[in-house]
């Protein structure tokens, strides 16, 4: 017998604090736990469009590991480090959102509440990351945090503690992105190799110390362990790699991905990107409707956003917006260039947008002025965009009184382009190798010593012939884009779709010395019913989403020039007076596209046009649109729906937070039943050992004071104690009729035999304790029972909630 284990204190104060071995954790396990939640976190990378959120989640992370496995020292409790933890996360939660006072806090969370349901409902991946969606993604985290210490140090397990995990690799795939970054799953393999070999020491340590304090000789284990764990990380990525060669592209959950306009390339921080999916896309996505004062002659086309830079060998991108003018109803400024007494076309138009389509307002030439809109809205004069103040895209019902530059083949031919200082980066083309091939082509298009006007119409009428529509061909032939190797590729192939037209023309026009940028939005719609006003009802689908070039012309601004074919262009024509479907064209009827919507007279600037009736775009299908009245027959109240499903949510994570105690209690108790009945246990070297440690706890959480030092016989009189202490009958009926309760003297007989089995393992010669049959044992575990149900059926009503709920041996207390 070993001199270590004379007493069962000197057992007890060298297990750690709780007389348990490894209840007071592992600083190494903590720590690659920490890093193996970093490396983690890197997995969601993809869903968001920046990830400075990431180094918060490392403050938060840290703080709440820290705090759990400093009380978790000091204590050996492992509810005391879990609500160490919460503590602790709830501390940096408030460091972040705060707003100074306690109050001030509460009510911003509810404004980050209401943000967050609102971006949820309108915004897709990559996700933009406000304020709300850190908060939501800190949350997440903090979570799994709680739930991987817990799983780690509470019940122990190696592979549960994976599990939380996986939520970070398995939203990406919910949500249909197929962004695979190699080195962050290789990261996070390499993380988990340091984490598995970590527990599986910190496991087998344990183990091993319950053997020498019963007088085992136990010798050092060395790297055991170090090959199972490099073995399941070798697999993983194994797995990993064959997957993403293999496995076909996630496609998303429908229930959880964003199949409506949210999924739309308009959402996106750079919408020509993904233009090009969603024109492939099968099924349509209604994003607008509207009517217009124009009953005939040519639609215009509304304008999203405008790209203005061209870098390297990138694709076209959007410039920094500086809203600078705020949308309050009154006047807005003429467009950039616009001179009084330019030819123009002016618009009054009222749009029912539908969410998620773009946090950039649809506007049919350049906003002259806009009413009814629900938010803030920005307008920078240098470009004519016009976007929500929060970039939310929100659902809206607004009127919009537009202006459309619209000189004349003779007007533009004409035109010498004088460029503006602050206009002179939107001459400036790249040099790279690429933009020598495109120079060799314009050089056969144009009259080098003709008008800047003259040769943007020739370069124009170059694109009508000779020239093919096509959304796969880029695809297939590996040149989809709009950088200046695509650009290139494309007029070497010759087919394309409209991004590939409109990237190609406004580079070219830059080599001309034309400023020029890209236009992003819709065509003008297919017309359906009238409205009350007699008005044809415009129904604006993703299959009208569009790019086209704008060309800068001293004196009447950015001005339109369309180079797609007319074949892939749909109506671009307002039916005549009463008429509900746009007159039948050929879409190739003139070999050189017009440069301009329509010709009318000159105007002095875009004053208010005549008295019209307002255009009240109404539903043809029966329900309301996007963006009027919610929470009537139409439909159902999201707003309402993503609330409700948030209190639920919160709710159940409360109560599932307020179970962790019973449930660590139970998972504790079903480890030491399986050390009784198999007798080779993994952390109790005896059966004997774990039935003891088994009742001391079920007593100290019954109530009974059980002072650290005391000798077998002097916890055996204490317990049995606690059995004399009968209630009365009429608290108590159970006690009457349930045999599991027994009788006083049954109770303590059983005390009495897991005593003598406790000392016997611990005193006798090393291995004694596991010669028990699988009848003693099961005999042995029975006892255990016997003696819970003595001890429950002496305790009052709120001692019982409190043993189940609350349990006092998790704290420490004895």
């Amino acid at each position: 017998m070993s001199a270590q284990a004379t007493t069962t204190a000197q057992m007890r104060r060298r297990q750690g604090w709780k007389g348990t071995p490894g209840a007071n954790g592992s600083w190494v396990v903590t720590v690659s736990l920490a890093v193996l939640i970093f490396s983690a976190t890197n997995l969601l990378w993809p869903i968001f469009d920046t990830n400075t959120w990431s180094a918060k989640a490392i403050v938060l992370v840290t703080v709440m590991l820290g705090a759990a496995a400093l009380v978790r020292t000091f204590t050996g409790s492992q509810l005391w480090a879990l609500i160490a933890s919460i503590v602790g996360g709830a501390i940096v939660l408030v460091g972040f959102t705060g707003r100074g006072s306690p109050r001030a806090t509460v009510e911003g969370w509810g404004v980050l509440a209401e943000q967050l349901v609102e971006q949820l409902r309108s915004d897709a991946a990559p996700l933009r990351e406000t304020d709300a969606m850190t908060m939501l993604v800190l949350i997440g985290v903090a979570i799994i945090v709680v739930l991987c210490d817990f799983f780690v140090f509470g019940i122990r397990g190696r592979s549960l503690a994976m599990l939380p995990l996986l939520a970070f690799p398995l939203i990406p795939m919910a949500l249909g992105i197929d962004a695979f970054d190699g080195w962050a799953y290789v990261f996070a393999a390499l993380a988990l190799a340091v984490f598995l070999y970590a527990v599986s020491s910190w496991h087998q340590r344990v183990h091993d110390e319950e053997l020498s304090y019963q007088g085992f000789l136990v010798d050092s284990r060395g790297l055991a362990g170090l090959g199972g764990a490099l073995g399941v990380t070798a697999v993983s990525l194994v797995a990993v790699l064959v997957a993403s060669t293999v496995v076909p592209a996630p496609t998303g959950i429908d229930a959880i991905r964003q199949t409506s306009t949210a999924g739309l390339s308009t959402n996106r921080a750079n919408p020509i990107i993904d233009l090009g999916e969603d024109l492939r896309r099968n099924n349509a996505v209604e994003v607008l409707r509207y009517a217009t004062t124009t009953d005939q002659g040519s639609l215009p086309y509304l304008t999203l956003q405008t790209l203005s830079d061209l870098n390297g060998s990138d694709d076209w991108t959007p410039g920094a917006f500086d809203g600078n003018v705020a949308i309050d109803g009154g006047e807005l400024p003429l467009p950039t260039g616009v001179s009084a007494g330019a030819q123009s076309s002016e618009f009054t138009t009222r749009i029912v947008l539908n969410d998620g389509v773009s946090s950039f307002l649809p506007r049919p030439g350049f906003a002259a002025s806009i009413v009814d809109l629900q938010g803030e809205f920005l307008l920078e004069e240098q470009t004519g965009d016009v976007r929500s103040a929060n970039d939310e895209a929100l659902a809206q019902n607004y009127e919009i009184q537009t202006v459309v530059p619209t000189p004349s083949f003779e007007t533009i031919s004409q035109v010498e382009v004088d460029v503006p200082p602050e206009l002179e980066p939107l001459t400036q083309v790249p040099d790279e190798p690429s933009a020598d091939r495109i120079r060799d082509v314009l050089a056969g298009i144009v009259d080098e010593n003709a008008p800047a006007g003259t040769q943007a119409l020739q370069l124009q009428a170059f694109f009508a012939e000779g020239f093919a529509y096509s959304e796969t061909a880029p695809v297939q032939q590996g040149y989809d884009g709009t950088s200046l190797d695509v650009i290139a590729a494309f007029l070497d192939a010759r087919a394309g779709y409209c991004v590939h037209y409109a990237s190609s023309m406004a580079v070219m026009a830059r080599m001309l010395g034309i400023p020029s940028r890209i236009g992003v939005g819709f065509t003008p719609g297919s017309a359906g019913e009238l409205n009350a006003e007699g008005q044809p009802v415009y129904t604006v689908t993703s299959d009208q989403l569009h790019a086209w070039a704008e060309l800068y012309l001293p004196g009447h601004g950015w001005v339109m020039f369309e180079t797609t074919p007319a074949g892939a262009l749909g109506n671009l024509v307002a039916p005549g007076p009463g008429e509900t479907t746009a007159p039948t064209i050929d879409p190739f009827e003139t070999t050189t596209p017009t440069p301009t919507p329509v010709e009318t007279q000159s105007t002095a600037g875009p004053t208010v046009p005549p008295e019209t009736p307002t255009p009240t775009p109404a539903p043809t299908d029966g329900t309301e649109t996007a963006g009027e009245q919610e929470g009537e027959e139409a439909g159902i109240d999201l707003s309402a729906v993503f609330v409700t499903l948030a209190v639920i949510a919160g709710a159940l994570a409360v109560i599932a937070l307020l179970l962790i105690p019973a449930f660590l209690r139970g998972a504790r108790r079903r480890a030491r039943r399986a050390a009784v009945l198999t007798g080779r246990p993994p952390q109790h070297p005896s059966a004997g050992t774990a039935a003891w440690q088994e009742i001391s706890e079920s007593a100290v959480d019954y109530g009974v004071r059980l002072a650290a030092g005391l000798t077998p016989e002097a916890v055996v009189v204490a317990i049995a104690g606690a059995f004399e202490t009968r209630r009365d009958p009429a608290d108590a009926p159970a006690a009457a009729t349930d045999p599991a309760v027994g009788e006083v003297d049954d109770a303590r007989s059983a005390l009495d035999r897991i005593r003598v089995e406790h000392e016997h393992a611990a005193f006798s010669d090393p291995g004694a304790g596991q010669q028990l049959s699988a009848g003693e044992r099961s005999a042995l575990w029975n006892d255990v029972l016997v003696v819970r149900a003595a001890l429950r059926a002496a305790a009052a009503p709120a001692v019982r909630r409190r043993a189940v709920l609350a349990p006092a041996s998790l704290s420490g207390r004895r």
